[in-house]
């Protein structure tokens, strides 16, 4: 409304004078464009930045055949990268935001067309067509931004690594292109390589260098490299290294389900390792479906009911194989391919003997725990009377006070009746009496009945023989105090160190300690 209307429609309530109704500004025009590809006609609708969204067809004479809608979007390119004769097209679609997000899906435009890939890219606006491997199909080249903002960056700090995808069979389908980057690991040095000026390193470049290390080198090449990095950068990657290792867990892997037959927009969370046998590459997915969940557990916060399935996918010749079910629970996904489940598999810890152990964060009687199971191709079996399967006991138990405590000071809408707020400090004297013995086992300074934070960001064994063992772990850990008005309370790093012996035919843990981590970037 204009200063003028303003003034006008001011007087007319004072004078109770009717005025006339404000008529809504005509709709833009639609910008609409078309081209030729292959067989097929390209439209694109343009509607300016803002309602209704933008859209971009693809027809067959009259037929649309996919459409790709977004606040804006483009082709970015329309040509053969398959190598079978037929062109393919790349439409891209983009949020909106400052320099995010971007998302990318490639059609092939054969009879009937055929969706090829969907990538998500984030902050880079297009993939890059590349020739990898020598001959056949082309790549696929865009970018995985992970640690975009991460560990104490700004955004323009931050670098992406690059993500490659190639063309490669389906199991029970055709092929189609999928996300197959570790199979690249001189395209990845050379990136990391000509990411840094040595003479002014920057934080994101940084960081490529050491995770384009953890990737394609042998394990403690990246600490070593990082270790002869200048100030503030050795410091920094020394504090966010496990961290930073732990996040890669799916890189390269991600993948291998949909290569293996599920799904491609099937939502899932991923870990690699070696779980089977020492020195293989496998991951251990959980995979949403389409079922209903049980009305068991706890309830999950939006998106679609579904069951999950555990299993763990290991190369077969030059294809993915499946393995059987390991575990199923009851998931939630989003249309983002995002999963929520109260059950899944956090961390994967390498032992002595080479295989990866998982710990598996269990939430799904409202309380917290973390349990550790072995994996084999066909079984994953919970392990007990073990050094790490009592550390991850001890992090489940401080990890569930804060999580109780926390939720104390929530403030939902209505306000919680007497009975809720019953129950919630019922929660919390029970999570209390579960962690309280653990506290006569260290000298750290710790308020258990006022941890609100005690976020776990990696564990691993530095020690892990058959009499001692040592487990340590990265944690956020903070306090609530007289003025915490939110379940959000911050927190300091942390490393959490377990030391454990095997006594009497048991394992203890006999001592524990709390360190600050150091090593900001804003540190000299």
């Amino acid at each position: 409304m204009t200063r003028i209307r303003m003034i006008l429609t001011a007087v007319a309530l004072l004078t109770c004078v009717p005025l006339a109704p404000a008529q809504d500004d005509p709709p833009e025009p639609v910008k609409t464009t078309t081209q030729t590809c292959g067989a097929y006609t390209l439209k694109l609708e343009e509607n300016g930045f803002g309602d209704p969204d933008d859209r971009v067809s693809v027809l067959r004479g009259a037929d649309v055949v996919a459409t790709v809608t977004d606040t804006m979007v483009s082709v970015d390119w329309c040509r053969d990268v398959t190598g079978d004769g037929v062109p393919e097209v790349l439409l891209a679609g983009f949020s909106g935001g400052a320099h995010c997000c971007f998302t990318h899906t490639l059609y092939s435009l054969t009879t009937p067309a055929r969706r090829l890939l969907t990538a998500f890219s984030a902050h880079s606006d297009t993939l890059d067509v590349r020739q990898l491997n020598g001959g056949g199909p082309l790549e696929l080249v865009g970018a995985d931004w992970r640690f975009a903002y991460g560990y104490g960056m700004s955004f323009a700090e931050s670098a992406p690594l690059p993500v490659v995808y190639s063309y490669l069979p389906v199991t029970g389908g055709a092929p189609r292109y999928v996300e197959n980057t570790r199979a690249y690991p001189g395209f990845l040095q050379t990136f990391a390589g000509r990411m840094n000026d040595r003479t002014e390193p920057f934080s994101g470049g940084m960081l490529v260098d050491y995770a384009t290390r953890v990737i394609t080198g042998q394990p403690g090449e990246a600490d070593t490299w990082a270790r002869t990095q200048p100030a503030p950068y050795a410091a920094w990657l020394g504090n966010y290294g496990p961290d930073i290792r732990h996040a890669l867990g799916d890189f390269g892997v991600w993948d291998w389900p949909t290569r293996a037959g599920a799904a491609p927009d099937a939502p899932r969370t991923v870990l690699g390792g070696s779980f089977s046998a020492p020195g293989t590459r496998e991951a251990l997915a959980l995979i949403g479906g389409t079922d209903p969940a049980p009305a068991t557990g706890t309830p999950l916060s939006g998106g679609q009911a579904s069951t999950g399935t555990l299993a763990l996918y290991r190369p077969q010749g030059s294809g993915i194989m499946a393995g059987p079910a390991l575990q199923t629970v009851p998931v939630r996904s989003d249309q983002g391919g995002y999963l929520d489940s109260a059950w899944w598999p956090v961390f994967t810890v390498r032992r002595a003997t080479g295989r990866d152990d998982v710990v598996v964060r269990d939430a799904r009687s409202g309380s917290l725990r973390f349990t550790t199971h072995r994996v084999s191709v066909d079984t994953l079996s919970p392990v007990t009377d073990d050094p790490l399967a009592l550390a991850a006991t001890l992090l489940g138990d401080l990890s569930n006070v804060a999580r109780q405590v926390a939720s104390s000071y929530a403030r939902p809408t209505p306000p919680r009746t007497a009975a809720q707020r019953s129950e919630i400090q019922r929660r919390i004297d029970a999570a209390l009496a579960r962690a309280t013995p653990w506290a006569a086992l260290t000298g750290s300074a710790l308020n258990l009945p006022r941890l609100g934070n005690f976020v776990v960001g990696a564990v691993e064994m530095t020690v892990d023989t058959a009499e001692r063992a040592q487990v340590t772990a990265t944690a956020d850990i903070g306090e609530a105090d007289a003025d915490t008005d939110s379940e959000y309370i911050s927190g300091t790093r942390h490393t959490l160190t377990i030391d454990l012996t095997r006594s009497g035919g048991r394992w203890a843990v006999t001592r524990w300690t709390l360190t600050p981590r150091t090593g900001e970037l804003d540190q000299p």
